[in-house]
């Protein structure tokens, strides 16, 4: 019930009949309620606004990951005798 709404009145005092054909109509005004669509226009254009901020974020992320993943001790005796000591 939540998906429609009455364009009239205040969303604070809305309440949904149904009409013996079936269809909702408000409580107080008596016109058919509209329904809401699940993603509108202003939460597409926000959600992108979110990756782009967030997505140079992510990526440093995963490239710091993959330098410690990646990251190799050189093959001489000294760097072998220091990290047996850690």
């Amino acid at each position: 019930m939540n998906r429609y709404y009455c364009p009239y009145c205040s969303s604070c005092y809305q309440f949904h009949k149904m009409r013996s054909d079936g269809v909702l109509i408000c409580g107080q005004c008596g016109d058919p309620l509209i329904k809401k669509p699940l993603i509108n226009s202003r939460q597409i254009f926000s959600l992108i606004a979110a990756l782009a901020f967030l997505a140079p974020l992510l990526l440093m992320i995963v490239v710091v990951i993959n330098d410690i993943t990646n990251q190799k001790l050189p093959n001489n005796s000294e760097s072998l005798v220091l990290s047996d000591f850690y």
